[in-house]
């Protein structure tokens, strides 16, 4: 599992689902909800998570081009390939993510350590944990207390 922090900007929401932006270093990030978590409001930091399959990659430029909206470019750090998927280690401004994709695919894009390549995260896949430490805890705690 993939993880990074990120601080929540934005929340809007319609009677279907609700759309979250967080700011995770420069980047900015969407995540659709069909309902938004009771101990969240703007401001807050969290802890992002995407599982390794559910990051897509592509070579080159796409901007534009896929409705995937979350792009964090980067660089092919390390992989390991199996018969049938391989592991993809990418430093992104986000941090280190890791992305299981098939060897076909892999070799199909001519991957290599040290290649720029773009990870592309559903807006549907980001999961949101909130940051606990032992003063956070005591307030999410009050949070939902309030609730």
């Amino acid at each position: 599992m993939n993880t990074f922090s990120a601080k929540v900007e934005d929340i809007k929401s319609d009677q279907f689902f609700s759309c979250i932006t967080v700011r995770a270093n420069d980047m900015e990030l969407k995540l659709l909800k069909t309902e938004v978590p009771k101990w969240l409001h703007i401001g807050d930091e969290v802890e992002c998570r995407v599982q390794e399959a559910a990051i897509a990659i592509c070579k080159g430029a796409k901007e534009g081009s896929v409705s995937i909206e979350n792009h964090l470019s980067g660089e092919l750090q390390h992989f390991r390939k199996g018969l049938v998927l391989s592991e993809v280690s990418v430093e992104t401004p986000c941090g280190k993510l890791n992305s299981l994709i098939t060897t076909d695919a892999f070799e199909r894009m001519e991957l290599c350590e040290g290649c720029n390549v773009t990870l592309l995260l559903k807006a549907v896949d980001i999961k949101l944990m909130p940051v606990i430490d032992s003063t956070s805890f005591e307030q999410c705690a009050s949070k939902l207390a309030n609730q």
